[in-house]
């Protein structure tokens, strides 16, 4: 009598320190975390599809062979892109997707799933790129910021040396939380639905955008959550008055040099905006702030949500638009090198067949937190849209 057990396939990990997917072995956790025999660098791939060069095999590049042919990724990669150039050079699509589905190369297209790749567009927020992350492998800790208190004397008597001065240090525990999420498909559903495999690798791609999404919602929860202490009173940015109608309030003379003076008298810079599109839309529509008191605006801006902007009057400040925000009437501004930080710990994949349950799963499961370490760098804007 066999033995019926579940089977593993192409479980992979990626390292936050040094941006790499690995093999996984899935042993039992220890102290750490195993990384064996690298298959790609997740940021050298990506300047290297963003470059669109016309060669597909300069992609290859950032693959890693490991002295087996089982394990020389970047062989592996040669060939999976060689024919699937000579696929589209051909107009071949079924033969292309053949290539794609193959699996000979399952496990380099699991490892390209990891890096968010998408098969159709998704709104998935952009609030995690509002602070900078610490690449953390160990998920438990402290994360120490500093205070500089030191004093430079002056008018020192003679013989006299000056007493030594120190900065002030405060510490924050880090607890790096486990998130996830999964696809599943049966044997039977293969059986019986006409393209349920397409749909199936769709679901999978699209697991990552929920990754990425969850993300932006664990910032703004961050980002929202800072206490009442720091507010600071805006200005209803498309209040207007008079006939015909004008705007009331003048961020530029009302708002932005209180929030400058905030951030000087806690010795912080004031580098980021956060908010709703719609508070953004008022700002660039308000009379005073376009620099004009009549002339309509030329031009509406199209769909600004998850999106990085200037605005008139803000020098320096990117502002941050993006509609997972919960509130219209708030916004935020930052110091975003000190506010707060990203922990961004190992990210695992992979997918499981079980032959008791007749299912085939894929798994991802990821470890991140947001948390605000520097309360000084961060004020909630009150009353910017009515």
């Amino acid at each position: 009598m066999s033995n019926i057990t579940k089977q593993f396939k192409n479980p992979i990990i990626l390292n936050p320190v040094d941006n790499t997917i690995y093999m996984d072995d899935l042993s039992p956790l220890d102290d750490s975390y195993v990384y064996q025999n690298p298959i790609v660098n997740t940021k050298q791939y990506s300047m290297a599809a963003s470059a669109k060069s016309d060669d597909p095999l300069k992609l290859t590049e950032v693959f890693y062979n490991n002295g087996k042919e089982e394990t020389n990724f970047a062989d592996i990669a040669n060939s999976y892109y060689s024919d699937l150039n000579k696929a589209r050079e051909t107009g071949d699509r079924s033969k292309a997707a053949a290539i794609i589905t193959s699996k000979e190369y399952t496990i380099l297209n699991d490892s390209l799933t990891l890096l968010g790749t998408q098969e159709e567009p998704e709104k998935n927020g952009i609030l995690s790129q509002v602070f900078q992350d610490v690449a953390t492998q160990t998920l438990t800790g402290r994360y120490r910021t500093f205070t500089d208190d030191l004093v430079y004397f002056t008018n020192l008597p003679e013989s006299k040396s000056p007493e030594p001065t120190f900065g002030g240090a405060s510490e924050v525990t880090v607890e790096v939380p486990k998130h996830g999420g999964a696809v599943a498909i049966t044997d039977r559903a293969r059986q019986v639905i006409s393209g349920i495999d397409a749909e199936y690798s769709r679901l999978v791609q699209r697991l990552q955008g929920k990754r990425v999404k969850s993300e932006s919602i664990i910032v703004r929860n961050a980002i929202e959550a800072i206490a009442a202490t720091n507010d600071q009173s805006g200005v209803d940015f498309g209040a207007t008055t008079g006939t015909p109608a004008v705007a009331t309030y003048n961020p530029s003379l009302l708002l932005w040099p209180a929030i400058y003076n905030f951030f000087d008298g806690k010795n912080r810079n004031f580098d980021t905006f956060v908010s709703n599109a719609l508070p953004f839309y008022e700002y660039v529509g308000n009379y005073n702030t376009r620099g004009t008191v009549m002339t309509p605006p030329a031009t509406v801006p199209g769909n600004i949500n998850e999106s990085i902007r200037s605005a008139p009057g803000l020098e320096g400040v990117r502002w941050i638009v993006d509609n997972l925000m919960t509130t219209l009437t708030e916004g935020y501004a930052i110091d975003s090198s000190l506010a707060g930080k990203n922990f961004r710990g190992p990210t695992r994949a992979y997918t499981v067949t079980d032959p008791d349950t007749e299912t085939e799963k894929y798994v991802t499961k990821s470890h991140f937190e947001c948390l605000i370490v520097d309360t000084t760098a961060i004020a909630r804007v009150t009353g910017i849209q009515a």
